[in-house]
């Protein structure tokens, strides 16, 4: 059985009905504590490279400017007499397009104002240097970049710098010739026109009142040692429009990302390219429901990563956290590539109804495109009791060749539209109420390591359309459920051992016994069921040797495990269930 975002049906908890579930839920948290000052750590790893893009190292700046505030007043030291400072209490504007002001410019904050702000007009590259400021707009943004070209912005060590704004936005006290607020964009705490690098050992915290937190109409980079903490917002956390001539979205190359959203629909990272992620570590929780874009016409979830393109995930540590009705982990147009880090993505809750038509599912990974799992850890856990609550789901295929991945869900641990392609790597894959793991095309193992775990009969561990599409070549597959909806292929290249209506308590042992009662295959059941069906398949397993399938005997000197699966070891005491 499966279930999509299509479906609509009453579940079995909208009808009082609950399903034997004696399976643990994982034990991950459901929410991410609010940020207590917690800093990056991998500042060492910040290596200037050559590029005059991301590293500001590589630019000069020959203008120069400091900008002090001082509750409602603000003060300025400027190195070129052509540039315009104006100011209007505690908000200062820095025209460098009026005069026509050539070369790059470095602009360092310092101070507090409980009203004030900063606006910036230029043709250049300009280096932001925040050293100690707190700066709370009541007009708009607090940091309004008005320059289309590079904004550096550099957190002093040791610093840290705090931005808020308003929840209505006003009209601003300064424009260049020919400027409004009409043509100017305004869309959030922090906002600029061109592509943001954030650098340095400080810190940087943001309070959205009024939309976004962070947001840019190009690409946003982090390097390493930025530790950047968005504890409240009224949409998007980070939110960047994305560069196509340099295809870049949102590159996270290290720093600590803390992230808390509790806007309808809101998103911890948005951008319409890509989002990469090689370093550092990212903290998001989402806490708003799913709501109805009338724009669109269609339902919009909130969402711990949501790219328009593609999300890579090479290197990290990630943690989402989401808890409103039809709730997102990883959200993609394109394809989602794990090729390492340690990523843990959590959601609580169930799905959003918004017409018969018109719904919203909870998922742990979604993706339009493929799903590659190459390398590193992911952990999932959908734990909302509705249809559709779905750990992973692909539109395409799903391809594995490296890591490990543990899949919890209450609907399908994983369900994928076309093909599922297993060449490496460990899966494991848990359903309290529906199939562990779902193709509408072909499922082939070639290698590594598959555990599905269904529910009761009519659900099972493996579901694929009939048996010619289950191609077991290599490494080992273990399936439980209550029933296996398709046996594996003829055309499979290796043996596997199928056992039907066999009752198990949860840690109860099942092992595969070969020559001299050596256990070829170990598996300590993670649930207990009155009728379970079991498939057993591994390269241990040939003919014309004799196979006991033996239960609740206890297994020592193991050599690997993972999980519920174990390999090698001395098995000892034990039922004989079935020989073959």
């Amino acid at each position: 059985m499966s279930c999509t975002d299509d479906d609509f049906y009453i579940s079995d908890e909208d009808l009082g009905i609950e399903r034997p579930n004696d399976g643990d839920l994982p034990a991950f948290a459901n929410t991410i504590p609010a940020w207590n000052g917690e800093k990056a750590d991998d500042a060492s790893s910040d290596v200037v490279g050559s590029s005059n893009k991301i590293y500001h190292e590589n630019n000069t700046f020959p203008n120069n400017i400091t900008v002090t505030y001082n509750g409602e007043n603000a003060t300025i030291e400027c190195s070129n007499s052509n540039i315009i400072c104006h100011t209007s209490g505690a908000y200062v504007t820095i025209d460098m397009i009026t005069n026509g002001i050539s070369g790059n410019t470095a602009i360092t904050l310092t101070g507090n104002s409980a009203n004030g702000g900063l606006k910036i007009y230029g043709s250049n590259k300009v280096k932001l240097l925040l050293d100690g400021i707190e700066l709370t707009s009541g007009h708009g943004p607090a940091i309004n970049n008005q320059c289309k070209k590079a904004l550096f912005v550099h957190l002093t060590d040791g610093t840290t710098n705090k931005l808020s704004d308003c929840i209505t936005y006003t009209e601003d006290d300064y424009y260049t010739s020919g400027a409004s607020s009409l043509s100017e964009d305004r869309k959030g705490c922090f906002f600029s026109e061109g592509y943001m690098v954030f650098s340095g050992k400080g810190i940087l915290t943001v309070a959205a009142k009024y939309r976004h937190g962070i947001v840019t109409d190009s690409y946003l980079y982090t390097r390493p040692g930025v530790t950047i903490a968005v504890t409240e917002t009224a949409k998007n956390a980070i939110h960047a429009k994305g560069d196509t001539d340099d295809g870049l979205g949102v590159n996270i190359d290290g720093g600590l990302i803390y992230a808390n959203v509790p806007s309808a629909a809101g998103k911890g990272i948005k951008t319409d390219l890509n989002v990469d992620i090689c370093g550092g570590k990212v903290l998001i929780n989402t806490t708003g429901d799913s709501g109805y874009d009338a724009e669109t016409n269609d339902t919009s979830s909130p969402t711990g990563i949501k790219s328009d393109g593609n999300i890579n995930i090479n290197g990290g540590v990630i943690e989402i956290r989401s808890s409103g009705s039809g709730g997102k982990g990883l959200n993609a147009n394109g394809t989602i590539t794990i090729a390492g880090g340690n990523s843990t993505i959590v959601t609580t809750g169930i799905k959003y109804i918004y017409t018969e038509e018109l719904t919203s599912s909870p998922k742990g990974v979604k993706a339009d495109g493929n799903i590659n799992i190459t390398g590193g850890t992911l952990n999932v856990a959908v734990t909302g009791k509705h249809d559709g609550s779905e750990g992973l789901e692909s539109k395409s295929s799903l391809n594995v060749s490296g890591g490990e991945a543990y899949v919890y869900a209450y609907d399908d641990a994983i369900n994928i539209s076309s093909d599922i392609n297993i060449s490496g790597g460990r899966i494991y894959a848990y359903s309290s109420n529906n199939d562990g793991i779902d193709a509408n095309g072909t499922i082939t193992v070639n290698d590594g390591l598959v555990i599905g775990i269904g529910a009761s009969a009519p659900e099972s561990g493996i579901d694929v359309d009939t048996g010619e599409q289950l191609l077991l070549n290599g490494g080992t597959a273990i399936v439980m459920g209550g029933t296996l909806q398709s046996s594996p292929s003829a055309a499979s290249r290796q043996r596997s051992i199928i056992c039907n209506d066999i009752p198990v308590s949860k840690d109860q042992n099942i092992a595969i016994l070969g020559i001299s009662s050596t256990p070829i295959v170990t598996f300590s059941c993670p649930r207990s069921m009155s009728s379970t069906t079991f498939l057993f398949n591994s390269p241990g397993i040939t003919t014309g040797t004799n196979y006991t399938v033996s239960a609740g005997g206890s297994l020592s000197n193991y050599s690997d495990n993972w999980n519920c699966w174990y390999s090698g070891g001395n098995w000892s005491g034990g039922n004989t269930i079935a020989t073959f």
